[in-house]
Order: C-alpha cells, then structure tokens, then sequence
C-alpha cells in the first residue's frame, strides 16, 4: 500500500487565516438557522455601539443644541442684513429690528447647552464621536455664546 491510500478520506484541514478557511467561515455565517439568527438579534452585548440611556440623551442635546446655534447663527445674519437692506430703503418695524436681537439671544443660550452637551458627551459615552465633529460643534457652540455675551 501506498502512503496515499493510508491517509484518511475527506476534507484536508486548513490553516488558519488562509485564504480558503477564511472563505469557508463566510459561508457558514452567512447562513445561520433562524433560532440563532434570533438569538444573536436579541442579545444586546452584540449590538455595535450599545450606549447607555444617560449617554444617548446626552448625545441628543448636545446635538440639537448644536444645530439649533447653527440656525440662530443663520437667522441672525440673515435679519442683519434684511435690517440693513431695509434701513436704507424706508422706516422698518420695531419687530423686524428685534429679530437679530431675538436671534442672538436663543444661539447664546442653546449655544451654552451646546457646550455642556459636548463635555458630558465626551464623558459618558463609552465610543466617541470623531475629533472633527466634537471642534466643529464646539466652535459654533462657542461663537454662538460669544457673540450672545459681547454683541450689545
């Protein structure tokens, strides 16, 4: 007898991390039975970015607080220059001139819960934001709170 047909029959075992185990552990996940597809489902320590309650809540502020000092950023330019526009065309209302005035007032004060928002986000969450949202959000934050504190 050959060394050939004394070997056993059947599948060779492979190396792991080649190229062919690897590909047979792709197919074997990619079908799971649905009793542990449902299993895997259910179990929350499987879940990517699994935050605490307090964490998302924090999340949430920090984030509407950001685009609401974007938007009072925006408004505020906008009825600037509409008063200014409007100054040299005829008398404008005492409503119209209150806006930008308005305005400022909402970004200082959302733009303070904005950066409050950032510091406990950074604390609580266990997977942070990247660096670049937390200084963009911090800088409108800031000029929202800056200009609310030394613009009349």
């Amino acid at each position: 007898m050959s060394k050939k047909s004394n070997r056993k029959s059947g599948k060779k075992k492979l190396r792991s991390g080649s190229s062919r185990d690897v590909h047979q552990q792709r197919v074997r996940m990619a079908s799971p039975s649905t009793k542990e597809a449902d299993a895997q489902e259910q179990d929350p320590a499987l879940m990517l970015g699994g935050e605490t309650r307090a964490a998302e809540a924090v999340t949430t502020l920090w984030v509407l607080s950001t685009l609401a000092t974007a938007a009072s950023l925006a408004g505020t330019l906008f009825f600037a220059i509409l008063n200014a526009f409007m100054e040299k065309q005829e008398q404008t209302s005492l409503a119209l001139e209150m806006l930008p005035q308005w305005f400022i007032m909402v970004g200082a004060i959302t733009g303070f819960l904005g950066l409050m928002g950032n510091f406990l986000a950074t604390r609580f969450r266990h997977f942070q934001a990247p660096f670049v949202v937390k200084l963009m959000s911090g800088m409108i934050c800031a000029l929202g709170l800056a200009i609310g504190l030394f613009v009349k």
